[in-house]
C-alpha cells in the first residue's frame, strides 16, 4: 500500500512537471523570420515576417509602445523595450516568447533600459541607460540579478561575434558622435571612427555583422539637422578601415540597419513614394532595393506618421545550439523514492 501511494504521488508529480516544463519551454523558428515594429495599428507594436515580407503578424498587443525587439542567440526568446509599466513614464526591457506569449520584465526594478542587444552565448545583454545625468551603456545578465555601468554613450551597442567587445556611440551632445569600441573584460575603450574629432552624426542603431566581422550603420558626414535626408548606409570593418556606403545612387535617408544572418544583405527603412516609412532589403554591391512592408494608416487612427522600422533578422541555419534542459523529471522521481 505504501509503495501504491509513492508510485501515485510519482505519476502526479511527473504529470505535473510535464505540464510545467511544456509551458515555459518555448520554440525557436524553424525557418528564417524578421522581428520589426509598426505603427499600422495605432500604436508601436511588435510584428513578425518571412525574408521576403510575407506572412506578416503581430506579436504585442498592448496599449502601451513596444518596439525594438532583438532575437535571443537560440530564436528561443525575444527582448524588446516598452513603457507598459504604468508606475514609470520610461521604457524598460522585457522578454517573450517568438509566439508572443509569455512577457515579462527582464529586471524587478524599472529603470530607463532601452536598445539592447543580445551576447553571443545568449547570457548577457547590453543595452542603453538613461539616467538624469545623461545616458550611457550598461552590461547585464539575461536573469536581470546583475547590471553593470561600462560606459558613457548611447545608441544601440553592438556585440562582437566573439564576444570580447562592445561597439557603441558617444558624442550625441555636440554632434560629433563617433563609434567606440569597448573591450568587455578590461574596460579599455578607444575611438573607432571617424578618428578626428569633426562634425559628424551617426543614427543611433549600430550593428556587428557575426559572419563577416564588419559594422553597419547610417550617416550623415555633415551633421547639419536640416540635411537628415543626406543619411545613408554604410559599412565598416571592425579594425575602422575600409568604409563602404551600400548602395552607389543617392536614395531618401536610410537608416536602422539590420544584418542578414549571412552577412550578405541589410534591412533598412527609408520612406516610400507616399512618405511612409516603409522596411527594405538590399544585397550588398547591388543598388537594387526590395520593399517588404507597404501598410497604410486607417482612418479610425486620424493623420499619423506611419511607421515600420526593422529590428533583427533570425535565422535557425545560424543559431546558437538550444543549450540542454536539466531532467527534472528524473530527479523529482528519484527524491521520491527516498521519502
Amino acid at each position: 500500500m505504501k509503495y501504491k501511494r509513492f508510485f501515485l504521488s510519482a505519476v502526479v508529480t511527473v504529470s505535473l512537471l510535464s505540464v510545467s516544463v511544456s509551458g515555459i519551454c518555448s520554440k525557436a523558428p524553424t525557418t528564417a523570420k524578421i522581428v520589426f515594429t509598426s505603427t499600422r495599428d495605432g500604436n508601436r507594436e511588435i510584428y513578425m515576417m518571412n525574408p521576403d515580407g510575407s506572412d506578416q503578424m503581430r506579436l504585442t498587443n498592448h496599449r502601451s509602445d513596444d518596439a525594438l525587439a532583438a532575437w535571443s542567440p537560440t530564436g528561443e526568446h525575444i527582448l524588446f523595450a516598452s513603457d507598459r509599466d504604468r508606475f514609470t513614464l520610461s521604457r524598460d526591457l522585457y522578454l517573450m516568447d517568438p509566439d508572443g506569449k509569455n512577457v515579462r520584465r527582464v529586471f524587478g526594478k524599472s529603470e530607463d533600459r532601452s536598445a539592447a542587444t543580445w551576447s553571443p552565448d545568449g547570457k548577457q545583454i547590453a543595452y542603453r541607460r538613461r539616467e538624469l545625468n545623461g545616458s550611457y551603456i550598461y552590461i547585464g545578465t539575461i536573469d536581470g540579478k546583475k547590471e553593470e555601468r561600462v560606459a558613457i554613450g548611447g545608441g544601440k551597442p553592438a556585440w562582437s561575434p566573439d564576444g570580447t567587445q562592445i561597439a557603441f556611440l558617444s558624442g550625441f551632445e555636440n554632434k560629433q558622435v563617433r563609434i567606440n569600441m569597448l573591450n568587455v573584460r578590461t574596460k579599455k575603450q578607444k575611438v573607432l571612427f571617424p578618428r578626428e574629432a569633426q562634425s559628424t552624426w551617426i543614427n543611433g542603431t549600430l550593428v556587428w555583422s557575426s559572419t563577416t566581422d564588419q559594422l553597419a550603420f547610417s550617416w550623415n558626414p555633415g551633421a547639419e539637422q536640416k540635411n537628415i535626408e543626406m543619411e545613408t548606409l554604410y559599412t565598416l570593418n571592425s579594425d575602422g578601415t575600409g568604409l563602404k556606403r551600400v548602395a552607389s545612387n543617392t536614395p531618401p535617408r536610410e537608416t536602422s540597419p539590420v544584418w542578414s544572418p549571412q552577412g550578405d544583405a541589410l534591412l533598412y527603412d527609408k520612406t516610400d513614394k507616399h512618405n511612409r516609412l516603409q522596411v527594405f532589403k538590399i544585397a550588398l554591391g547591388s543598388d537594387v532595393s526590395e520593399q517588404l512592408t507597404d501598410t497604410f494608416i486607417p482612418k479610425v487612427f486620424g493623420e499619423f506618421f506611419q511607421a515600420n522600422s526593422p529590428d533583427d533578422w533570425f535565422d535557425p541555419a545560424y543559431a546558437l545550439p538550444v543549450a540542454p534542459k536539466p531532467n527534472l523529471l528524473t530527479t523529482t522521481w528519484g527524491q521520491i523514492k527516498q521519502k
